[in-house]
């Protein structure tokens, strides 16, 4: 039994040592004075990865947000290409499908201190939200610099956040 709860723990201990995160501020919005935004890589397989968006809205005083709607967390998979630029070079060619989401690059801009940042948009299959992200390979993790979150639902309606790394 202890054999059983020392490797359980030495696996825990390894798995959250190669899950890096990469935390951002989210800017204020319509309905939202800030906020954080967490991202972490949370499965690597030898052609995709999974990464893990975590994030805690701050509502403007007086609006009536649900605490369901301030914060939550989803998962987004990218081909493994995508830990690197050579995916996202990849992309400007052609748009994608991977596990049933389209990829697009929307061309490369410039933004505070990640000049040529790739711009691209991931749509899921399911249509509930579109992540657009900016990539640059100076940034460590998933390589994302600038984030746009599109959220629909009844609530809010479509509701966008951006978000910047710290």
């Amino acid at each position: 039994m202890k054999l059983v709860f020392a490797l359980v723990l030495t696996f825990i201990t390894l798995s959250s040592a190669f899950a890096e995160s990469i935390v951002h501020t989210i800017e204020a919005g319509r309905l939202h004075q800030g906020g954080t935004l967490t991202i972490t890589i949370i499965s690597e397989r030898q052609t995709d990865f999974d990464a893990e968006i975590q994030y805690k809205v701050i509502p403007k005083p007086l609006v009536p947000m649900p605490a369901n709607y301030r914060q939550g967390s989803f998962i987004a998979t990218f081909p493994i290409e995508f830990l690197d630029e050579r995916g996202y070079e990849d992309l400007q060619t052609s748009a994608q499908t991977h596990n049933g989401a389209k990829l697009l690059h929307l061309g490369k801009k410039d933004l505070p201190g990640f000049r040529d940042s790739h711009h691209v948009k991931l749509i899921p299959e399911s249509n509930k939200w579109t992540l657009e992200a900016w990539y640059h390979p100076s940034v460590r993790s998933t390589g994302w610099a600038k984030l746009k979150l599109e959220f629909k639902n009844t609530f809010l309606g479509a509701y966008q956040v951006f978000s910047n790394l710290n």
